[in-house]
């Protein structure tokens, strides 16, 4: 099988974009509750930088408000995906995917899916223990959901492993290096 370079090229530009796009979305959802409050916050591309001390009520919603940005934006393209096909369409789920899945990896491996208490926080705004697994299950699901309905609906063959596994590495990779560009680049200016 020939590989077409350029096609791969566009397939992978659009999987990182669509990570990188989603992780924003999530920082935005950080930022409205301040807004709403009438409090000033900058979203930057990894990583929400909030203008002054916001007491720990606000705190918990702020923590929700990233939660809900990433369920959103998920939900949304795996209902899209679902119901259209359009180009792209593998890539774009996956890059959504991508930090639900990660934080799954994050919950296996150290037990909680973000560092932190981010994930704390947004269950105490929700009612749940503050120290039960209610948002890591929920990205476990989310996760298992959005493979489930890929595998259904593209039906890949086996040969994919290796693809997947290539994807896996690269997308830690690439998370890893977003933040500390993010921070390396912004927390000069804002902390």
């Amino acid at each position: 099988m020939k590989l077409n370079f350029k096609k791969e090229l566009n397939l992978w530009g659009v999987y990182f974009l669509t990570i990188f796009l989603s992780i924003y979305v999530h920082e935005l959802g950080h930022c409205i509750p301040v807004w709403v409050k009438g409090i000033g916050a900058i979203p930057t591309p990894a990583k929400e930088y909030i203008l002054q001390t916001i007491p720990d009520t606000l705190q918990q919603q702020v923590s929700l408000g990233g939660i809900l940005g990433t369920v959103l934006i998920t939900l949304g393209v795996m209902v899209l995906y679902g119901l259209k096909k359009f180009r792209n369409d593998s890539a774009v789920l996956a890059g959504v995917l991508a930090m639900p899945g990660m934080y799954t990896l994050r919950f296996v491996v150290v037990g909680r899916g973000h560092d932190a208490t981010e994930f704390q926080e947004a269950q105490a705004a929700l009612g749940a223990a503050y120290n039960g697994h209610l948002v890591d299950w929920l990205f476990l699901a989310l996760f298992v959901a959005g493979t489930t309905l890929w595998v259904l609906k593209a039906q890949p063959k086996l040969r994919i492993v290796g693809r997947l596994l290539i994807g896996f590495v690269l997308t830690v990779l690439f998370v890893i290096a977003h933040q500390v560009v993010n921070n390396a680049l912004f927390d000069p200016v804002f902390q």
